[in-house]
């Protein structure tokens, strides 16, 4: 409680707040001015003075906070990185994450982690609060909209996030096209599915089903071009109806492919837009009584750490998640300059889940 609201008989608000020491305080009890105060608070001292010692003594002594937030608006401090995406949650999320708060840290940045649940209106506010604070960059993460309307959006968040000095970097999506000043740092998300269909191909396959998102997303937009390009390179016709659409959610998958072989029992592959999509497909099969890879194989996408030790192993393509995370912080903290759109090489990985068709 406090004593002076104890005293008075007034209600507590609760314990006193700490740090309310100002800068006069401190420059008055070191015998310096304001100014002199100010500059060796913010780093800018010679460190020799004796007043210079006066003054960190009498910061120490007073319990004075300096205001980070003040000194970064003010282009003095440490500025922050933002890590902004729809969601906090997987793998791939935490890999980009890692590696961009890993040359943020080393650095002497502080690095932030934001959502916005996919609301534009949620991302527009943090946007703003960003560029209120002067943030060094933002780091808009996963995959967005194809349509014209985002690409306004990031045009206008790339001129206010400008005005204060700051960048806006696009991580693991495709560079917008006619805005060189928007950062992408991208990984290919078409030559890896191309891979997967390229493996499945070489082994016999014929009859190659696409499971997944087919449009109005960039990457659900990339793999399944990738699906499409690399059948057609091997003189397959793309048939629609092999096409499964599905959302990103493991029990969905399981769903729509019980339905599906009840019209399609020729088929003897899976191509999944994402390793989840995967998990549910191959449970599914196994619930049918589809021995994977004997009867039917199943590749996926990302590589998630769990991928190596399902039963079967999953064949998936694996995406430099990590390496883009890292390539964005260094432009972020001007590291390295950015001279254009970088696409990222994926890696197919062929595991246990794919292998001959049958018969072939």
């Amino acid at each position: 409680m406090s004593t002076s609201s104890a005293r008075n008989g007034a209600p507590s608000r609760g314990p006193e707040p700490v740090g309310r020491a100002n800068l006069a305080d401190v420059a008055r009890l070191a015998g310096v001015s304001t100014a002199t105060a100010s500059r060796v608070l913010a780093g800018r001292g010679t460190g020799k003075a004796a007043s210079h010692a006066r003054v960190l003594a009498a910061a120490d002594e007073l319990g004075y906070v300096v205001n980070g937030l003040a000194r970064s608006m003010m282009g003095m401090g440490r500025r922050s990185i933002a890590f902004v995406s729809s969601q906090m949650v997987g793998p791939t999320f935490a890999a980009m994450a890692s590696g961009a708060e890993s040359i943020a840290t080393s650095h002497h940045h502080l690095f932030m982690m934001c959502t916005t649940h996919g609301d534009p209106e949620v991302e527009a506010e943090l946007i703003d609060s960003l560029s209120e604070q002067r943030a060094a960059a933002v780091l808009l993460v996963g995959s967005t909209p194809t349509d014209e309307v985002f690409a306004e959006r990031a045009a206008a968040y790339s001129e206010k996030l400008a005005r204060v000095g700051a960048q806006l970097i696009l991580c693991g999506r495709p560079a917008i096209e006619g805005m060189p000043n928007i950062a992408s740092i991208d990984y290919d998300h078409v030559g890896g599915i191309e891979a997967a269909v390229d493996h499945l191909v070489a082994h016999g396959h014929r009859r190659i089903a696409y499971v997944g998102e087919t449009e109005r997303m960039t990457t659900s937009e990339q793999r399944y071009r990738g699906y499409r390009t690399a059948m057609q390179r091997a003189g397959i016709a793309v048939d629609d109806a092999l096409v499964m659409h599905t959302d990103n959610f493991t029990d969905q998958a399981e769903e729509i492919l019980h339905t599906f072989r009840a019209a399609h029992r020729d088929v003897t592959a899976y191509v999944c837009q994402t390793d989840i999509i995967a998990v549910g497909i191959s449970e599914a099969l196994r619930a049918d009584g589809v021995r994977v890879p004997d009867d039917a194989s199943v590749v996926g996408f990302d590589d998630m750490p769990l991928a190596a030790y399902l039963t079967p192993s999953l064949s998936t393509v694996h995406a430099p998640f990590h390496e883009v995370g890292v390539m964005a912080g260094r432009i972020a903290v001007g590291d390295l300059p950015y001279e254009g759109p970088v696409v990222l090489p994926s890696e197919f990985i062929a595991r246990r889940s794919s292998g001959p068709a049958a018969g072939a």
